[in-house]
């Protein structure tokens, strides 16, 4: 059950953790990159280590098909409806997609967790 819970309060623990380094060291000032750009490696680490832990299997392998995928249709998507490609613009897109897709695919794993 403390695993249940520590998977359910991971995301929230490691968001408000991050957020308060970035607000002490004052890290948005110097560099171009926010809090969900960091959390979204702790949230990969998160799908990985928990559904190992859960079903002995990773969920890591479908997570980087799902991931890969996803960037083949932006890029197709910016090279076919808007004849152009900027990939700074691309990898900014990318990885907040990356990060929604992540916190969307934890809170389902965390829902059948807790349904199971």
């Amino acid at each position: 059950m403390l695993t249940n819970i520590l998977i359910a309060l991971y995301p929230l623990i490691i968001f408000i953790g991050v957020a308060f380094i970035f607000n002490f060291f004052h890290i948005r000032k110097h560099l171009p990159i926010n809090v969900p750009d960091i959390v979204t490696f702790f949230l990969i680490f998160g799908l990985h280590k928990f559904s190992r832990l859960v079903t002995h299997i990773s969920i890591l392998p479908y997570f980087l098909l799902l991931i890969s995928a996803m960037a083949l249709i932006l890029l197709l998507l910016d090279l076919l409806y808007y004849r152009e490609f900027y990939a700074q613009k691309f990898i900014k897109l990318f990885w907040r997609t990356t990060f929604f897709i992540t916190l969307i695919l934890y809170l389902a794993m965390t829902v059948v967790i807790f349904t199971a």
